[in-house]
């Protein structure tokens, strides 16, 4: 009886500790999330949160504030898409346009390459714009000349007058091409466009005899002409612009004699070839004086 009472009482006794060890591991409260947690053994602090090491199978948390990898960053404020406002270029359209409008430019111009006889010329030309760049006209002048004082002092230099003539009227047929247009502000106020064009011609030409003799008999020449042009165009609205040019005539011309044995026949002239460079201005007005600007679609 003895023996049996000391085993149970030991049983017991061990079933009592159990159960207080159980109920002390319940009444344990776990640590609330991101509260301090003790360090680990070594001394060294835990991670940061998002820069915990991926677990296996899967991907590293980038750290706040980073794009993951594989993602499109969401676009700023001021921003199209991943293109900046500063990536966005903005071209205006031609303030003028030519294309199928004609252009009538009254002229004047005068010689600067000639130090006995200037010729000032007065005229006009028609131009058709087949493009932006491209023109066809005619052209038409006719000049007074005018006696320098240079002619009568290579006459006593040379004791003998010089063979001149006298430029009447002029009529061609001209191409032109606009390579350079820009555009400049004045005053930083008012914007003009311009353009630079070169331009080539052909046509004909009619020159007079300046006699050494006023009593001698003149003579008549039509000459085949051809010229080459450097001009520029500045608008000042989209009808009206003003032009500046210089012009290089070329023609063979036939001149008076230095001897003529009979002065009331003419005889047979001496031809030179000629070059009669000019300077000239204009005032271009473009018709129709509108536009219409046509798209594609």
């Amino acid at each position: 009886m003895r023996r049996f009472g000391l085993r149970t009482s030991a049983l017991v006794l061990g079933a009592s500790l159990m159960v207080t060890m159980v109920a002390g591991a319940q009444e344990q409260e776990p640590a609330p999330p991101g509260g301090n947690e003790p360090a680990p053994p070594g001394g060294n602090e835990p991670a940061p949160p998002g820069n915990e090491p991926a677990p296996p199978g899967g991907e590293a948390t980038p750290p706040s504030g980073e794009t993951p990898p594989g993602e499109t960053k969401p676009a700023e404020k001021g921003q199209l898409g991943s293109l900046s406002w500063k990536d966005i270029l903005t071209v205006p359209r031609r303030p003028i346009l030519k294309y199928h409008r004609v252009e009538l430019i009254p002229t004047y111009d005068v010689s600067i390459n000639n130090t006995l006889y200037r010729h000032h010329g007065f005229g006009g030309i028609i131009n058709f714009f087949l493009s932006e760049t491209l023109n066809i006209g005619v052209e038409g002048t006719y000049y007074i000349p005018q006696q320098l004082e240079h002619y009568f002092l290579r006459g006593l230099d040379d004791r003998v007058l010089p063979s001149v003539n006298q430029y009447v009227w002029s009529a061609t047929v001209n191409f032109g091409y606009v390579p350079i247009y820009g555009k400049f502000a004045l005053f930083n106020k008012w914007i003009f466009q311009w353009e630079a064009y070169i331009q080539a011609g052909i046509g004909v030409m009619q020159t007079n005899w300046i006699t050494r003799d006023p009593a001698n008999r003149s003579d008549t020449n039509y000459d085949v002409l051809w010229h080459v042009d450097l001009g520029t165009r500045l608008f000042l609205t989209k009808w009206l612009a003003l032009h500046a040019y210089i012009k290089d005539y070329m023609f063979v011309d036939k001149f008076e004699p230095a001897s003529r044995p009979d002065p009331q026949k003419v005889p047979d002239g001496v031809s030179e070839f000629v070059q009669n460079i000019v300077f000239g201005v204009g005032i271009g007005m473009f018709l129709p004086t509108g536009f219409e600007y046509k798209y594609t679609r």
